[in-house]
């Protein structure tokens, strides 16, 4: 990983009705398809722990960028358009939130 990274945070819920359908394209399609990215360096996805306290959404997708957040974003925008990316309507489009985040300190360890 570079030294200069950019953490995107991107928060969805699945279509009522359509959780194994998002999960599935997520974690098998779009995952890898958005790692592929130029400027994108690592992704993963989270479950809402059972603990926490009430969110948004249930699910949550934390991306490592080397590149610029708008480069990636138009790449990703390119990639849907060229068929390249696939979406899904497994996906609620209202609760899709996406943020770009660029370290304030060094790491805190214990």
């Amino acid at each position: 990983m570079s030294e200069k990274t950019t953490t995107l945070i991107v928060f969805a819920s699945p279509a009522e009705g359509k959780e194994a359908e998002f999960n599935d394209w997520y974690d098998n399609v779009h995952l890898g398809e958005f790692v592929a990215l130029p400027g994108v360096e690592s992704g993963q996805r989270f479950d809402l722990a059972p603990a926490s306290p009430p969110a948004k959404t249930g699910y949550a997708a934390i991306y490592q960028l080397s590149g610029d957040p708008a480069e990636v974003m138009k790449a990703m925008d390119a990639a849907i358009k060229d068929g390249s990316m696939h979406m899904s309507d497994a996906i609620d489009p209202a609760s899709v939130a996406i943020t770009a985040w660029t370290p304030h300190g060094p790491v805190a360890t214990s």
